[in-house]
């Protein structure tokens, strides 16, 4: 499965990357630190899955998640925030996140979403 990887902060891609290729599934994993590098990279490879910082520079995380939804609806996008608030959770999810998980305390969560949807897809 195509998973693109979004975050300003170049550990956060190889710390997903490493936690996915821990598993037996075979991923295609992409990585981005900008929004212009995600936008060229989700329609380059068109990934089924997109895991995406919520604290992209200039709010565009947001603007990402609803290119990326009108592009494609049937993307999967998981938001990864420092912030945890309902608030925050409720403008991604109206925005199109299929998950919202706090970046530090539910990292470990990725790859079994990931199975998950993988299983789903595959159904």
């Amino acid at each position: 499965m195509k998973i693109l990887i979004v975050d300003s902060s170049a550990w956060i891609p190889d710390r997903i990357a490493s936690l996915l290729t821990e598993t037996e599934k075979e991923n295609t994993l992409y990585k981005a630190l900008t929004y212009k590098e995600a936008i060229s990279l989700f329609h380059e490879a068109m990934p089924a899955v997109v895991i995406l910082d919520k604290s992209l520079p200039e709010n565009g995380s947001i603007s990402l998640l609803k290119d990326i939804k009108s592009a494609k609806k049937e993307t999967i996008i998981i938001i990864l925030s420092l912030r945890i608030d309902l608030n925050t959770e409720q403008q991604c999810k109206l925005a199109g996140a299929d998950f919202f998980l706090d970046k530090y305390n539910e990292f470990e969560k990725i790859p079994s979403i990931i199975d998950s949807i993988e299983s789903e897809i595959n159904a």
